[in-house]
């Protein structure tokens, strides 16, 4: 069964986006730089013990020091072959290489000595990168050690300047070769392949004899008697020392010694990236799942756990994991899901008071046997208008307080015009109508604010039913406080006969929600037209909603109730959504318009408006001077200083400010120093009645002429018949729109009308 969108923490489309790159970072080998940090922590904390089975004898410097001229001689490393001959050595690794070496007079004597040792030495084969280019160089030990000398190629690639794996079998020129690692454990491979290296080697636990030690009988054959010796440099003059993830440098021979122990464990496997980002999707999936979305920081916690601490562990089984793509996307989706519950949380809260709103309170397990009590503060806009400065607040502040008296520890949530609301478990009912009567004799003492002295009044509503879901149930009480402040009671208790009259106000939330869902709130696009050229230069679009019992809903019924119930910010981004989908999809079909938006002043308090507005228009590929955002109820603006950064912020997007319904409310003068408009739209009550109103005529053409002295475009709302469009023309009007020139319509209908008809009108 599919999951709804609604349900999870966040969208599919995150979820997918969030994916893709994770899968990005894995085919990119981006994310190997955490594993590669994680390998090195364990090679740091490494404590494993070699086997001993495998010793080093060095060319040390003291070895040197004790060499005429700090020269080692072909007789001296004749003396060595021979000395681990005799000690019983199982094989001796030569990890030198002698091209330049071959004209010494004491050379043969060397050869002679491997000669004398037979199958049990292995020489090495050198390959080197040439500085500054991609060309390598390969030195194959002289042919005077004849054709049947073992060789084994001493091939070390870094990575990132660490050496990290190793090979089994390398191609040299051409000829197929073991490593030493693979001669000593015993591994064939007919193909170039490596592995690698198990970093919780501790190198200081590896058997180091000096050279000079072996020639002066001191180590013999007690030490290297049935083992595996590499003869190698470890004096600094030799330069042949590397970095191994998580230790200090270390000589080659080293390295040779920690990849043979490796073979000698096992097998290595590496099972790569997929398997691990797998595991953490289907465990990530889980969390974001609606029963198991309050685990989600466990869980996501815990599945890095499980990856970092399965990659130490099969790590220690020579198994290979690469968990960088699964902590990519695990850290992806955290993120997003931290955002998403910051800004629900931020939603849920009203920024008055800091309690939770209504939302909050909708959102709670079922009611159940609890009582809903609301509160509603009389006349609070009476108050807020009366009360100067940050009054309000300080008001709200001490009505919360008083409140909280009376909720005894039960949380109280705040809505934003002066209405509380608390649950009273069951075992308190029979106290309530006690702690309303004393709550109303706390506010029989007015409340002091600044100098001010202020009476203020408060009307409760009860609800005890146990029926209906939570947002009925507390719509039902705030009935009844609307009740009892009309009746100027106390409180009243909510009942059933007015569930059907309260019903559609205050289940709007709901029904919104369903509306949203079910498809039956869409969006309509009515045409605007350059009235001098009857050009379509725009559309705007209008939100619709089509109830399945009560039909066609006014606009203004439901967007006024929706700003009511605070799902305002949802139903517009619903719309905006839509409407810049569309202008994306005329854009594409060569109709370059702009599309209008109507924003409530109300929403330009959300600090991610513009962020949300800009990725729609990112993932629309719509540039931001296409979409004009027309704002509605501007007396919200004046006192609200992130109402006035959300502007400047939408201004410094590219998009286009129009100035809704310009000459009612409080559309006015004033308003117009608030923002530097792009547009001003003219309320149609003057367009319609302007010819037979001289003063609305006069209105409308004062407002197209201040338009056009502040640089902005006038449009004119409401034109019915030719004669208003020939009127508004000889009057310098810019654009009109109205059922004259286009009702609103689908956008497929939209589409096609602008597909078969040239795209302008003849008044």
């Amino acid at each position: 069964m599919p999951i709804p969108v609604k349900s999870l923490i966040i969208s599919w489309r995150t979820i997918a986006l969030s994916l893709l790159i994770a899968l990005a970072v894995g085919i990119s080998s981006a994310g190997e730089i955490a594993d590669r940090v994680l390998d090195a922590v364990v090679g740091r904390l490494a404590n494993r013990a070699v086997s001993g089975q495998v010793v080093v004898v060095a060319l040390d410097e003291r070895t040197m020091a004790q060499s005429p001229n700090r020269n080692f001689s072909m007789t001296q490393y004749a003396k060595v072959v021979d000395a681990a001959n005799r000690a019983g050595a199982k094989r001796l690794l030569i990890d030198f290489y002698f091209d330049r070496r071959e004209a010494d007079r004491d050379f043969p004597l060397f050869v002679d000595a491997v000669r004398n040792m037979g199958d049990r030495v292995v020489l090495a084969v050198s390959t080197r990168q040439v500085p500054g280019s991609d060309e390598k160089v390969t030195t194959f030990p002289s042919k005077r050690f004849g054709p049947d000398v073992p060789l084994a190629s001493i091939a070390i690639e870094s990575e990132f300047w660490q050496v990290w794996s190793a090979p089994i079998a390398y191609r040299a020129e051409g000829r197929l070769l073991p490593t030493f690692a693979a001669i000593i454990a015993g591994r064939h491979s007919d193909t170039p392949k490596s592995f690698r290296l198990d970093l919780g080697y501790n190198t200081r636990t590896i058997s180091e004899y000096s050279a000079a030690d072996l020639l002066s009988g001191k180590v013999g054959a007690r030490e290297l008697a049935g083992k595996d010796v590499i003869f190698a440099p470890t004096a600094p003059s030799f330069q042949d020392y590397f970095y191994l993830p998580g230790h200090n440098r270390i000589p080659g021979g080293f390295l040779h010694v920690i990849a043979a122990e490796t073979l000698k464990r096992g097998n290595p496997v590496d099972i790569g990236w997929i398997p691990p980002l797998l595991f953490a999707i289907a465990a990530t999936g889980l969390a974001l799942l609606p029963r198991f979305q309050r685990a989600f920081a466990p869980v996501a916690l815990g599945t890095t756990v499980l990856l970092i601490g399965g990659k130490i562990f099969l790590g220690t089984m020579l198994v290979t994991s690469w968990i960088g793509p699964a902590l990519f996307f695990i850290a992806a989706i955290a993120a997003n899901v931290s955002r998403s519950r910051r800004r629900a949380s931020a939603q849920r809260e009203n920024p008055v008071s800091g309690l939770p709103n209504f939302e909050a309170l909708r959102s709670l397990p079922p009611f159940g046997s609890a009582t809903v009590v609301a509160a509603k503060v009389v006349n609070f806009e009476d108050l807020a208008a009366f009360i100067p400065g940050n009054g309000i607040g300080k008001l709200v502040e001490q009505v919360t307080r008083r409140l909280q008296l009376a909720s005894q520890g039960t949380t109280l949530h705040h809505d934003l015009d002066g209405t509380f609301a608390w649950l009273v478990p069951y075992y308190q009912h029979s106290q309530i109508e006690g702690q309303l009567a004393g709550l109303a004799a706390l506010f029989n003492a007015p409340l002091t604010i600044g100098e001010l002295r202020v009476d203020v009044a408060i009307a409760f509503g009860v609800n005890d039913e146990f029926e209906g879901s939570n947002a009925q149930r507390l719509a039902a009480a705030l009935v009844a406080a609307e009740r009892a402040i009309r009746t100027r009671s106390l409180w009243t208790k909510y009942t059933s006969r007015q569930k059907e009259d309260a019903g559609w106000q205050l289940s709007f939330h709901s029904q919104l929600e369903d509306a949203l869902t079910g498809g039956d709130i869409w969006v309509a696009f009515q045409p605007q037209y350059e009235i001098a050229t009857q050009r379509l230069v725009g559309v705007e679009a209008l939100a619709r909603w089509t109830h399945p019992t009560r039909g066609p809903i006014p606009p203004d019924e439901f967007i006024v109730q929706a700003e009511k119930s605070q799902d305002i910010y949802r139903l517009t981004l619903f719309v905006m959504d839509q409407a810049i989908r569309s202008a994306a999809q005329l854009r594409e079909r060569g109709l370059p318009i702009n599309m209008s938006v109507n924003l409530s002043a109300s929403l330009l308090d959300h600090s991610d408006l513009v962020g949300t507005i800009r990725v729609m228009l990112t993932a629309h590929h719509l540039p931001p001077e296409t979409l004009t955002i027309e704002i509605t109820e501007t007396a919200q603006i004046e006192n609200s200083r992130q109402a006035r950064q959300t502007l400047a912020q939408l201004r410094r997007a590219g998009i286009r400010l129009s100035i809704d319904d310009y000459g009612t409310g409080q559309s006015n003068l004033e308003y117009l120093t608030e923002i530097e408009a792009d547009e001003i739209k003219i309320d149609k009550r003057f367009v319609m009645t302007m010819r037979d109103s001289q003063r609305n005529l006069e209105v409308v053409k004062s407002t197209i002429d201040l338009a056009h002295r502040l640089g902005a475009v006038a449009v004119a709302e409401g034109i019915e018949d030719a004669e208003t469009m020939t009127l508004l023309a000889s009057l310098g009007c810019d654009v009109g729109q109205g059922y004259h020139l286009g009702k609103p319509q689908l956008f497929s209908e939209l589409a096609a009308a602008l597909a078969t008809t040239p795209h302008n009108r003849t008044a």
